[in-house]
């Protein structure tokens, strides 16, 4: 089964352009490769902007520099910059909408991509930005994803449908999971987790009053659409899942569809989950959710406030903020407590990185325009960072650049 490689871009070229080879569902996975070979982004232009999105750069002066006699003094080149941008299509995929999930799989060295509603396939790099392959068709609405507890499986939650798409990361071989209801109305999960050793998968379709989590039986592969035992308050849209190791019976739900966002911890038991705390976001609704290694905390950004937000997992009372700027709308911890923070920013920095606590960043990025383009800049999407080792990976769109993603990987300090 073939494997689709980039052409990465050569020490002092300017642009590279991928090549494209052929995925194993025979489809072409094609992507641009560019190296950007400056860490800082094109200052805004003094224009109006259009509204809502980020400025144009100002282009290049193109005349020739007048020469000198002066003779130019040797100095010692500058190493070329490790950023990577990979433009990624992903049909049906539309631009400001609905982002579905990216998942950084360090122990396979891969990172996994999916579109979400209107799209359908699966895109898988590596940690390099390398395409290695793109399976189209597999899961309808592909959404949230999570790998299984020993990392041999990768479940994606088919959004448009009521399926779950079980992908084996050794053969590629595909399997399914009913998440359906007896009486044939939809469930569009949105995004599963694992705790008390046991699938937990949101579901809920938009402009639907009804939403919920259920379990999946791994034994027999029963679903089990309403698993909530016991909660305060009736869940009414479609809700984010984070767990931690380190807490295996717990589950942090946060809602998606609501303004402000429900926020619930659950323990999970072998046939259910019952509410041990409840809360709401002081703002909008749940972007992304991130637990910390210890399971003590978990970040919420919601587009407001204008921080993002550390709620201790026990109460869920705010406890610490990381300053950012409008609008936060991801978030990623790595193993050792790191935390990079994202914001769909127009005029500011787009990503932000932190000490466990801390309240000043160590590093921030922004994600202009591409190097070998003049366009407006790109704005970071919804739940679109992931973290792996001293790498950031963040998913950005253009509304010029319709069924079209970039990848981003920036190297941490």
């Amino acid at each position: 089964m073939g494997v689709s490689v980039l052409a990465l871009l050569a020490a002092g070229a300017g642009t590279a352009v991928a090549g494209s080879d052929r995925s194993a569902d025979g489809s072409a996975a094609e992507a641009q490769l560019v190296a950007d070979r400056t860490t800082s982004k094109v200052d805004k232009a003094p224009n109006s902007p259009r509204p809502g999105r980020k400025p144009p750069p100002s282009p290049s002066p193109t005349s020739s520099p007048t020469a000198s006699p002066t003779p130019t003094p040797t100095t010692t080149p500058s190493p070329p910059s490790t950023d990577v941008n990979v433009q990624i299509p992903i049909p049906g995929y539309v631009t400001g909408f609905r982002f579905g999930d990216i998942l950084a799989d360090e122990a396979r060295g891969r990172v996994y991509i999916t579109g979400g509603k209107g799209t359908d396939g699966l895109i898988v790099t590596d940690l390099d930005g390398n395409v290695l392959r793109t399976l189209q068709g597999i899961a309808p609405g592909a959404a949230g994803m999570t790998l299984s507890p020993d990392g041999s499986k990768l479940y994606i939650a088919a959004g448009d449908q009521d399926w779950l798409r079980i992908v084996d990361l050794d053969t590629w071989e595909l399997d399914g999971q009913f998440t359906g209801k007896t009486d044939g109305t939809m469930t569009c999960p949105k995004d599963m987790a694992f705790a008390a050793g046991q699938l937990w998968v949101s579901w809920g379709c938009e402009n639907e009053p009804t939403a919920g989590i259920g379990r999946v039986d791994l034994a027999t592969g029963k679903f089990y659409v309403n698993a909530v035992d016991a909660i305060d308050e009736r869940i009414s849209s479609a809700m984010l899942l984070a767990t931690s190791p380190a807490q295996p019976d717990m589950l942090i739900a946060g809602a998606t569809g609501t303004s402000p966002a429900l926020l619930v911890r659950f323990e999970a038991t072998a046939t259910g989950l019952v509410q041990r705390a409840i809360s709401r976001t002081d703002g909008g609704s749940v972007a992304q959710l991130e637990v910390t290694p210890d399971g003590t905390e978990v970040i919420v950004p919601s587009g407001a406030p204008y921080y993002h937000p550390v709620l201790r997992t026990s109460d869920l009372v705010e406890v610490h903020r990381y300053p950012t700027v409008p609008y936060p709308n991801a978030v990623a911890i790595r193993p050792d407590g790191l935390v990079v923070a994202g914001t769909d920013s127009s005029y500011d920095k787009d990503v932000w990185v932190f000490e466990p606590g801390g309240t000043t960043p160590i590093a921030t990025y922004e994600f202009g325009h591409l190097p070998n383009q003049e366009t407006w800049a790109h704005n970071l999407v919804n739940g679109g960072l992931a973290v792996s080792g001293n790498k950031i990976y963040a998913v950005t769109d253009q509304l010029a650049e319709p069924e079209m993603v970039t990848l981003r990987i920036r190297t941490l300090p």
